[in-house]
């Protein structure tokens, strides 16, 4: 049993950093037809941005700097290039991709290559049951991750801003038509994408060493729970989270991170093969 506890507490908490990672992928994508391969970096910079600043302003304090630091930044980004890319998957993942390289090469000029460490604010551990303990940290990780996603569900669901993310999911030329600006709706969902990973960044960088190419390993978890989630399905992309990090858990508590990785995906790719083979057979 302590086994077991342990794979549900790992798991839940490796869940709630899939799910800060992916949350900004989909709406990104539902609002936009974006696929933004520069989420990875978003995520080191909010790290970077609690690296740089807890130690002067405080760890809450800095956690709302990356929020801000890292929306503001998806603002600006959205008015330079990712405006040119709405809906069009293929260029919209060339540009991001560029786009992440200019980052994390524009932070290698500015703070180096050395790894940085950001000490855990709340120290120690609570025990689960049957001799297993999570460390506080990362239980405050799966609250963020959870009051996350329910913001974004607020958000969407009852506020004016989220009937007019809908709007334009729905159909941007007829939203257009009834006088709504679609343009500023990408817009500030762009910023809110960026935010999120931001938090993202802000939560795990306690927990991980901080360097310019630690985006890529989120980047490709992210993608993971979106792929089998479906692209702007935030409700799904809550269950596929906590479903991928306890799987990943259930393998790598018993046996490695590396058996771990090769299970998982070849779980995924088993279930989109069959996903594809059910489509094929209602098509017949």
């Amino acid at each position: 049993m302590q086994t077991v506890m342990n794979i549900l507490g790992q798991g839940l908490a490796l869940g709630a950093v899939y799910l800060l990672g992916a949350l900004g992928l989909t709406i990104i994508y539902g609002v936009m037809g974006v696929v933004n391969l520069a989420h990875g970096e978003l995520v080191m910079l909010g790290s970077y941005v609690i690296a740089l600043t807890a130690g002067t302003v405080g760890y809450p304090l800095a956690v709302v700097l990356a929020f801000l630091g890292v929306g503001a930044l998806g603002y600006v980004l959205d008015l330079v290039l990712i405006r040119f890319l709405y809906h069009k998957p293929v260029a919209s993942m060339l540009g991001t991709w560029g786009l992440g390289m200019v980052i994390r090469q524009g932070v290698i000029l500015l703070f180096g290559t050395e790894l940085r460490y950001v000490a855990l604010p709340i120290g120690g551990s609570l025990a689960i049951g049957f001799g297993a303990n999570l460390g506080w940290w990362r239980i405050v990780l799966i609250i963020g991750s959870a009051l996350a996603a329910a913001a974004v569900a607020v958000i969407i669901v009852r506020t004016r801003f989220g009937v007019q993310m809908r709007a334009v999911i729905a159909n941007p030329l007829a939203a257009e038509s009834l006088g709504l600006r679609a343009a500023h709706v990408n817009r500030w969902t762009f910023a809110l994408g960026c935010a999120l990973a931001g938090i993202a960044g802000a939560l795990v960088a306690p927990l991980r060493t901080v360097f310019p190419g630690m985006g890529l390993p989120y980047l490709v978890g992210a993608f993971l729970v979106v792929i089998l989630a479906g692209l702007g399905n935030v409700r799904s992309t809550i269950v596929w989270s906590l479903i991928i990090g306890v799987a990943f858990a259930a393998v790598a508590v018993p046996a490695s991170d590396i058996l771990a990785n090769i299970v998982v995906w070849c779980g995924a790719l088993a279930i989109i093969a069959a996903r594809r083979s059910a489509i094929a057979v209602a098509r017949v």
